[in-house]
């Protein structure tokens, strides 16, 4: 699990400063707004990390540009997902 979370961070981190993304949600992030909740009421993170694309970006390419990652909704599995709610 700690490996775990720090790659989710740096995922984050580096999507952060990714110039088509417009924002990361992260709990371990300090601009997430749940952030020093998170750091008082646990003592880790998942790998979950929620991003929005800047507007003038389309999610369906960048859907079609992944090579890892598959396009489905599941909190249950161990496989790297991706859904757009």
């Amino acid at each position: 699990m700690p490996l775990h979370m720090s790659n989710s961070l740096a995922v984050a981190r580096f999507l952060q400063k990714h110039p088509k993304v417009s924002s990361v949600l992260h709990p371990g992030l300090s601009s997430h707004p749940g952030h020093e909740l998170a750091k008082k009421q646990s003592g880790g993170h998942s790998g979950i990390i929620a991003f929005y694309l800047r507007p003038e970006h389309d999610p369906l390419v960048f859907l079609k540009k992944l090579k890892i990652f598959t396009l489905a909704v599941s909190l249950g599995g161990v496989e790297s997902l991706v859904a757009i709610p």
